[in-house]
């Protein structure tokens, strides 16, 4: 059976903290499902795309609810949560999983500059948090998912932005296809599409953001965070420390 998997990036705000690469996955049905409910609720109510980071700011597409006029405090964030909170509610019905991988940066800048390790593991945050959350995708298709009837194994395809690095992370998918031989059956093709034209990518920066707020919380406490949002969609978050980084390293 063939899955596909979006994926999107979100980091603390002067990236010195944390990268997560968030992934949402499912079928063509679920993926279309969601499609079609997510763009019927941004019309409802008014908005072209979501982003975590204009809902969080209160800008862009939430940039009325700033208005302190119409929307005295805490109206306009009250509004706004209503927004997401819909959104939140289509992820759960659609019965898609949700999948994060942390990165902690000062411990993967440590490893890359002491080990000079950029031909062995991608210089690039985002790039490295987007191979390694795409290996669990793999792994949660190839071991967890259904299979299609007479199939012998399940692929993943995957989506990600169309940014300006859309080519370096083709190149970065590439080079993680070439270099996972255990599981490159179950990896498929890579494509880019515009994230505000593209509600399941619009749907995995939501994951994406989420994983960011709980690793933040159990860098700052120490204990494991909870999960106050997408409660049976949201399937694994994966955070890494400086010694699995230096061991994965070491690997390849």
């Amino acid at each position: 059976m063939l899955y596909r998997s979006f994926i999107d990036d979100s980091a603390d705000e002067k990236q010195e903290v944390v990268m997560v690469a968030g992934a949402l996955m499912g079928t063509q049905k679920q993926c279309n499902e969601l499609w079609r409910k997510w763009s019927a609720c941004l019309r409802r109510h008014g908005i072209r795309y979501f982003k975590s980071s204009e809902y969080n700011r209160l800008d862009g597409q939430f940039e009325r609810f700033h208005d302190a006029a119409k929307y005295p405090k805490p109206a306009g964030r009250d509004a706004a949560r209503l927004i997401r909170d819909d959104l939140d509610a289509i992820v759960k019905q659609s019965s898609v999983l949700g999948i994060a991988s942390v990165w902690p940066l000062p411990a993967y800048r440590t490893v890359v500059e002491e080990y000079r390790l950029a031909e062995k593991l991608n210089p690039d945050p985002f790039s490295a948090a987007m191979q390694s959350v795409m290996r669990e995708c793999a792994l949660v298709a190839r071991d967890q998912l259904m299979r299609g009837k007479n199939e012998k194994a399940n692929v993943v395809a995957f989506v990600c932005d169309d940014t300006d690095r859309a080519a370096q992370y083709a190149k970065a998918y590439a080079e993680f296809k070439a270099m996972n031989l255990l599981i490159q059956d179950a990896l498929g093709g890579m494509v880019h599409l515009d994230d505000k034209k593209t509600p399941p990518l619009q749907a995995a920066d939501m994951v994406a953001s989420i994983g960011r707020e709980m690793a933040l919380e159990y860098f700052r406490t120490g204990n494991q965070a909870e999960l106050r949002r997408l409660h049976g969609a949201f399937y694994k978050l994966v955070i890494w420390d400086e010694e699995s980084i230096r061991s994965l390293a070491c690997r390849q």
